[in-house]
């Protein structure tokens, strides 16, 4: 209902203000014009989808991964999420380091990464050029 919606966007606005202190891009909410949109926008070739919930089983983050990768629409697909007393976590994939990328290449959950916002900002700043913008 209306308390979990705006407990997501609360959540997004922190989470954009984390990554843009750790990026130095200009993150942001994405407003959106349609269902399936992704919710992170502002960092170049990733599309960011963002999940806040109390609790989740590794079936819910397999699950909210299918639905970021199906939602990244061409970008690196890369999930954050955070649970009730926990810090943000990131999901991406591992082949997100290789020179030569696919759309399709290694998207199914088995192959992504776990860690945290910092670790995920820092493969991001190498993906990008190695440059903070």
């Amino acid at each position: 209902g209306l308390m979990q919606r705006r407990k997501g966007m609360v959540a997004e606005q922190q989470l954009c203000t984390l990554l843009r202190d750790l990026t130095g891009y200009n993150v942001r909410r994405k407003v959106r014009q349609h269902e399936g949109d992704y919710d992170i926008e502002g960092i170049p070739g990733w599309a960011g989808e963002s999940k806040r919930h109390r609790t989740a089983t590794p079936a819910d983050i397999r699950n909210w991964w299918q639905q970021t990768v199906e939602q990244s629409r061409g970008l690196l697909p890369v999930l954050m999420y955070r649970l009730d007393r926990r810090e943000w976590r990131a999901v991406w994939p591992l082949s997100a380091l290789l020179v030569e990328q696919s759309e399709s290449m290694w998207s199914e959950y088995d192959w992504t990464v776990e860690g945290s916002v910092q670790a995920w900002a820092a493969v991001m700043r190498e993906v990008n050029g190695g440059a903070k913008q």
